[in-house]
């Protein structure tokens, strides 16, 4: 997979991702939490993958790993360092947003 390079499925260039458009994740507490998946994006060579759960606006983000001994094909694992995440968030925001929404949703939380 490109370094720092967002890849959707279907993204048609040639990375082979075969990530569901929908995501179910099953939580502790055995609920269901389905998700749509934005992206899969790598930050030094360690792929991540970015997740918006149905009626929420917060954007779930775990590492990535493809594992063929799995049922799915892959494993979700969670971002144990704030020093990870803050890396992770940087390159997310970089690749999802571009500067003039980040602009106006910055200048929006301002106002309130």
């Amino acid at each position: 997979m490109d370094e720092n390079k967002l890849h959707e499925p279907g993204c048609d260039c040639g990375c082979e991702t075969a990530e569901p458009e929908k995501m179910t994740l099953v939580l502790d507490d055995d609920s269901e939490l389905v998700c749509d998946v934005l992206g899969v994006f790598a930050v030094d060579e360690v792929d991540y993958i970015a997740l918006l759960p149905e009626d929420d606006e917060d954007v779930l983000v775990y590492r990535y790993i493809e594992n063929d001994d799995t049922e799915e094909g892959f494993e979700l694992q969670n971002i144990e360092s704030d020093e990870e995440y803050d890396q992770v968030s940087d390159v997310f925001f970089d690749l999802f947003y571009d500067d003039e929404e980040l602009d106006d949703e910055l200048e929006k939380e301002l106002e309130e």
